[in-house]
């Protein structure tokens, strides 16, 4: 598994629930109807979409092959926020949800993020979650067991391990931060990763914008993108 598809793992199950109660980056891709107009984002939700993807073929195969599971709605990650959103958007609490709707993905490309930057957003979600102090061992668990789910192998788990462990500064991680696509892109990784609504997440947050200079409108994207949290 590449450093792109662990990013697009950790943006579609939001942390594994941190980034709140339901929806996800992909969820909020597809049932939006589009991946945002600016490439780098879209790129960044589609890294997600991509990851929702092979979930839903990965619980197709394990019906194929006669392996239960778990209905989408009672799952944790991925699948559980699909549940709950659909659940929300049709009031159909424990029936037969319908497939999400298409996604427009043409000329949308994952190229935009390199393995460089894959990283450098992957540290960006792991800083703000770290800012309500609030990473507990059996959270960890969770969203590991979200990449071994994905098919994650040895050398992803040490590394996401590694950083859960050995934070990065913030202040260290921003000088990486040359151009407004990353500025919109780093604040989306960090925004995906935490509830907005806890005192201390807020603040986080609205001092990161500052950081990066984001003005209202590149604020308002990345919030329709995260919609549903």
């Amino acid at each position: 598994m590449s450093l792109k598809k662990v990013l697009g793992v950790m943006l579609a199950s939001r942390m594994a629930g941190r980034g709140g109660s339901r929806g996800g980056l992909g969820t909020a891709a597809m049932l939006g109807g589009g991946l945002g107009k600016k490439a780098g984002l879209a790129s960044m939700a589609y890294l997600a979409y991509r990851a929702y993807q092979d979930h839903q073929a990965r619980g197709a195969g394990n019906q194929a092959t006669g392996q239960t599971t778990t209905p989408a709605s009672a799952q944790g990650g991925i699948g559980g926020m699909i549940g709950s959103v659909m659940e929300s958007l049709t009031g159909s609490q424990g029936q037969p949800q319908p497939a999400a709707p298409e996604t427009r993905t043409e000329g949308v490309s994952e190229d935009r993020i390199t393995d460089a930057k894959a990283l450098l957003l992957l540290q960006a979600m792991v800083a703000a979650a770290w800012a309500d102090n609030a990473i507990s061992t059996e959270e960890r668990a969770r969203i590991v067991g979200q990449l071994d789910a994905a098919g994650a192998d040895d050398a992803d788990r040490r590394l996401v391990e590694r950083e859960f462990t050995q934070p990065q500064p913030l202040d260290q991680l921003l000088l990486q931060v040359r151009d407004r696509e990353t500025a919109e892109q780093f604040y989306l990784a960090s925004r995906a990763a935490v509830d907005p609504n806890t005192p201390e997440n807020k603040a986080y947050l609205d001092a990161l914008r500052a950081r990066l200079s984001l003005s209202d409108s590149e604020v308002q994207e990345v919030e329709a993108l995260t919609r549903g949290a």
